[in-house]
């Protein structure tokens, strides 16, 4: 296998302990050049393992073979967004993270009325996860232990955010255009409903999450002071074991009370099965967290995985900190064992480690292995103490709140 290179409609104002959060919707412009791919309509099942089965084979560069030309995506859509922010308010030069997730997640949970769990699960967010009355929650721990600001995304085509064709638009080049408009907003100050320009800006994604916003930082090394990669390295042997795994279906077939609506190209994975296999860590989660993640997942795209390689191999402009933190059993991007590496000179002896070779001129470099941990590291019980190490790390290379 290879892989290729309204304003807020509705205000919310919540308010807990010690942070203030708002989620709102801003209007972005998304200028990116998407690939234009020869792909059929989806239309059952067996249509979406075929295609998956295409990109999977072996030696088979099937994003290459469909990919007829380029076209500009020059359009305004809406981006789900959640700020929080220290009761406190912020301090003289202020950080905010900016927190972007992976695929199977979003911000805000759209499109859901579960009362599964005893909780409305209208507020599913990776980043500020409400199972057990948000003892999950990295936002917590980033902004009511640490005293960081936030921003949270539903990354383009995903929650809240703008559904768009899920082919010739929600592809890796758009949902970066967005992520990129966004940040420019956030240090300019002029981000709807947050009245404060943020001259420092950390970048931190999970998984998918994780590739654009290393991808961010290789188009413009600028743009972020320092970057978090979180369930991500750049080892894409397993990739292909994942997609198989996951024996992704329609996702309005898969979940139609809540996916029914969405074009055929929106794909999620099979069931419970797929996803403990790629995400979690037997033994060290809580089981009915599995039943949570997997009636509140959201899916992929077609555009997405045509358009999921391509990153740079180094990205030597970026002078910022740079930290890369996996579950040492990380299936999708270590097959299971981080540190089971061949190569003596990565950081740490990991897999991960290898990463710094791609930012040669970073501030600072660590990679870091949180035990007892699978890809999803924010569901397992251990999650709180993977969030510290990167607040630690963000105010040891001057990054702090």
């Amino acid at each position: 296998m290879y892989l290729p290179s309204l304003f807020a409609s509705a205000l919310v104002t919540t308010s807990v302990v010690a942070k203030q959060c708002q989620n709102f919707s801003v209007p972005v412009t998304v200028c990116a050049r998407n690939g234009v791919f020869n792909v059929p309509t989806l239309r059952d099942n067996h249509d979406a393992t075929t295609f998956i089965a295409n990109f999977t084979e072996p030696g088979r560069n099937f994003s290459s073979e469909v990919l007829l030309g380029y076209q500009t995506i020059n359009n305004t859509y809406n981006i789900s967004v959640k700020f929080c922010q220290p009761d406190a308010g912020y301090g003289k030069d202020p950080t905010i993270q900016f927190l972007t997730h992976g695929i199977g997640f979003d911000k805000t949970l759209a499109n859901s009325s579960f009362a599964t769990f005893g909780l409305l699960l209208a507020c599913y967010s990776y980043w500020d996860l409400p199972y057990n009355s948000y003892n999950y929650s990295y936002i917590d721990v980033a902004v009511d232990q640490y005293g960081f600001s936030t921003l949270s995304i539903d990354r383009l085509g995903i929650g809240n955010s703008s559904i768009a064709d899920p082919l010739s638009i929600i592809q890796i080049p758009a949902e970066l255009s967005a992520i990129y408009k966004l940040t420019q907003m956030i240090r300019r100050g002029n981000l709807p409903n947050v009245p404060q320009a943020f001259s420092k800006i950390v970048h931190v994604g999970h998984s998918l999450g994780s590739i654009l916003t290393y991808n961010l930082a290789a188009m413009d090394p600028t743009a972020s002071d320092g970057l978090i990669l979180t369930g991500f390295s750049q080892d894409f042997a397993y990739i292909g074991a994942t997609f198989d795994i996951w024996a992704s279906e329609l996702a309005r077939n898969n979940q139609p009370k809540r996916f029914g609506d969405l074009p055929t190209g929106y794909l999620t994975w099979a069931n419970a099965s797929s996803n403990e296999k790629t995400f979690l860590y037997p033994g060290f989660f809580d089981p009915g967290i599995l039943q949570f993640s997997e009636s509140t997942k959201e899916p992929f795209t077609t555009g997405e995985v045509l358009t999921l390689g391509g990153s740079p191999p180094t990205v030597p402009g970026f002078k910022g900190p740079v930290q890369v933190l996996d579950g040492n059993q990380d299936f999708i991007f270590c097959g299971g064992d981080c540190l089971a590496t061949g190569d003596p000179a990565s950081v740490g002896g990991s897999i991960p480690g290898g990463v710094a070779k791609a930012f040669p001129a970073a501030k600072a470099f660590e990679a870091y292995i949180q035990p007892n941990t699978g890809h999803g590291i924010n569901l397992h019980y251990n999650s709180t103490a993977a969030y510290k190490v990167t607040q630690d790390f963000l105010i040891a290379h001057g990054l702090g709140p």
